[in-house]
């Protein structure tokens, strides 16, 4: 849900959709100020609140969180831009000294972030698996699961290890298999019925190590869609943010519980940016990130089996994410295998003056290597391992060491 920073002292002048807004100097009165909670709601939104959008704007107020009309008029202005009438329900945490015991892990503040839902498992984040020139795309499951339409409009539901194939041509999705055949122009979503596990039957990604292991099932949904561009078929997992770090294949799951945290926020945090903040890595596919290590490695739910320890750790900080200085969007936490001795910022390597948080070369004492392994920006995992296992830092400690400035937030 949407949120954002209200100070009662702004002293900020301007104009939020065609709302005029004062320089708020000192606090209104809270009575007062609660009463109008309906008029400028109306005002701003051009309609009557619901009851619980009344009562959430009411709850900031009678907390403190908003102190004067100008923040009211700001805030509302805020979620009126992103077509929400109110924000998360995870408001009026405490404060100062006893943030901790709602945060979870010391050094992390419990706060709503904008763009970013409540949920106990995070959003909906939409992961390109492979794409083909068009051909078929085998889908089957252990499991029940329904056929849709694009989002809603159920085509049929099919058994148990039944196995249906999606392809695109004429402008049209075409399923066949189970005793069933559709033609649609709307994308084609398979969703599973009581946690039933997905495959993607025509997916390879063997193991290197694991004889006979083969990375293609996954949690939620498997969607089938053509590009924007027309050019290849995309298989696309969505799945709830906290079930795909189970299945990230970026460490063995082995190491200091430190180091594993660290990276659980880095991509965590890398993730949501990208669904929040950029609207995703995808130029015509409609996925978020892929699994490629262009991203983040995603090898699903047999790798969640192989690596429960992951699960067990990530668990500890879960809902933890970097943001900005102010706590208010997820910054993109990059991260590397190895540095020769110094990472780079991002001025250096990628030429932009952008992501203040990148913008640090810093010493990198642990490495293992006497060139760049990888881009050199960020987080270097090597690093990360060693402050964890050597020096026994803290997770906080490591990942506050490599992204400057930012502020860690327990969004969930």
């Amino acid at each position: 849900m949407y949120y954002e920073k209200a100070h009662g002292s702004s002293k900020q002048i301007g104009t939020v959709l065609g709302v005029k807004t004062t320089t708020a100097a000192k606090k209104d009165d809270k009575q007062t100020l609660t009463v109008d909670t309906l008029p400028e709601f109306v005002k701003i939104y051009k309609r009557d609140p619901s009851n619980a959008e009344k009562a959430w704007w009411r709850k900031r107020i009678a907390c403190d969180e908003i102190k004067t009309r100008a923040a009211l008029q700001k805030s509302m202005g805020f979620h009126k831009a992103k077509n929400v009438g109110k924000g998360s329900d995870a408001i009026c945490g405490a404060k100062a000294g006893s943030a901790q015991a709602s945060a979870g892990p010391s050094g992390t503040t419990r706060r709503a972030v904008a763009g970013i839902s409540n949920h106990p498992m995070g959003d909906q984040v939409r992961i390109g698996i492979y794409s083909t020139d068009g051909r078929a795309i085998h889908v089957t499951s252990d499991g029940k699961y329904q056929i849709r339409e694009g989002g809603s409009k159920i085509l049929t539901t099919v058994g148990k290890e039944d196995v249906v194939q999606v392809s695109w041509s004429g402008g049209k999705y075409h399923v066949r298999g189970s005793g069933h055949s559709f033609d649609t122009e709307q994308e084609i979503r398979l969703v599973p019925l009581n946690q039933a596990i997905m495959e993607i039957s025509s997916y390879s990604d063997k193991s290197a190590t694991i004889a006979g292991k083969n990375y293609n099932r996954f949690r939620g949904i498997i969607e089938i869609r053509m590009s924007d561009d027309k050019k290849v078929l995309w298989a696309i997992n969505e799945l709830r943010t906290e079930y795909y770090l189970r299945g990230l294949a970026e460490t063995s799951g082995t190491g200091p519980e430190e180091y594993l945290k660290a990276l659980a926020v880095a991509a965590r945090t890398y993730v949501l940016y990208h669904k929040v903040v950029t609207g995703g890595r995808s130029v015509n596919g409609g996925w978020d990130i892929n699994n490629t290590a262009d991203d983040q490695l995603y090898r699903g739910y047999e790798y969640e089996i192989i690596t429960p320890r992951m699960a067990s750790v990530f668990n500890q900080v879960k809902g933890v994410i970097a943001t900005d200085g102010e706590g208010d969007k997820p910054v993109t936490t990059v991260y590397f295998s190895d540095s020769d001795g110094r990472t780079r910022s991002a001025k250096e390597v990628w030429k932009t003056d952008r992501f203040p948080h990148l913008q640090h070369s810093v010493d990198d004492p642990h490495h293992a290597s006497s060139t760049c392994k990888g881009h050199c920006v960020g987080m270097s995992a090597q690093g990360a391992y060693g402050f964890a296992n050597k020096d026994g830092w803290s997770f906080q400690k490591i990942l506050n060491y490599y992204f400057k400035g930012i502020k860690l937030v327990k969004a969930y």
